[in-house]
């Protein structure tokens, strides 16, 4: 009998603390289940779009490839040759007005001819390049730099490139920025539109790296000889960039 009264008191006492762990529930936190509530509607909706831009500008640099060549039965006479027309060709380019700086080695090697032709086949022992890139400011200059160059040591032309100055890309990169912001803007309108729902802000925004494509010419005729000079037109030069923007809505 006394087991029994143990027991039930043990009942009691259990029941009484879970009454009192749900009035104090209800005390510090209202209903089971209102906090969460409350923090699901204090959540805004959000739209999620892409944007991009697109800007074009006309090139404010170019970049002339050029190579001086030169073959032999030996390694010395090659690599005198080559030295001799670089030479040869940065002098009449620097007198021309270019600075040496604008001069830059692109690739220089000397190597067997066997590589090249086979070994049956007869002909100089040794070919040698040495390739540059010359970098002018004035589009418009390219092809008398080509023929500087030729005239001068440089025995082929390997392509003019139309790009822009730093300067110049990064004012173009921003422009495109606002345009890709431009565009995200709107089509979220039209995506809150559909649904009822207006943009209220800005949550968070993420940008893409900016592409930017110059203008190629990858084969430069020139003059053989004649006292026609070349011309070579610029292209325009195109700068893109893209977004991502999360804008926070209210119904």
């Amino acid at each position: 009998m006394r087991t029994r009264i143990a027991l039930g008191g043990a009942a009691v006492l259990a029941a009484l603390l879970v009454t009192a762990g749900v009035a104090g529930a209800l005390s510090a936190g209202g209903a089971p289940g209102q906090a969460q509530v409350q923090n699901q509607g204090a959540m805004s909706d959000t739209i999620t779009v892409g944007g991009n831009g697109q800007v074009q500008a006309q090139a404010d640099r170019a970049v002339i490839r050029v190579g001086v060549l030169a073959t032999g039965d030996d390694i010395s006479t090659v690599r005198n040759q080559l030295s001799e027309n670089a030479t040869s060709m940065r002098e009449a380019l620097t007198s021309s007005g270019i600075d040496s700086s604008q001069i830059r080695t692109n690739h220089y090697d000397i190597s067997s001819e066997e590589r090249h032709r086979g070994p049956e086949r007869e002909g100089p022992k040794y070919r040698g390049i040495h390739s540059f890139t010359i970098t002018v400011e004035d589009p418009e200059t390219a092809g008398e730099v080509i023929d500087t160059a030729v005239s001068n040591g440089a025995s082929e032309v390997d392509g003019v490139e139309f790009t822009l100055s730093p300067e110049k890309r990064e004012q173009l990169r921003e422009d495109a920025l606002e345009t890709a912001m431009e565009n995200a803007r709107s089509e979220a309108g039209t995506v809150a539109a559909a649904e009822d729902l207006q943009v209220a802000g800005v949550d968070r925004i993420s940008t893409t790296e900016f592409d930017r494509r110059p203008y190629r010419t990858e084969a430069a005729a020139f003059a053989d000889g004649g006292s026609a000079a070349t011309s070579i037109d610029s292209g325009p030069v195109t700068v893109s960039a893209s977004v991502t923007v999360v804008y926070e809505t209210n119904g």
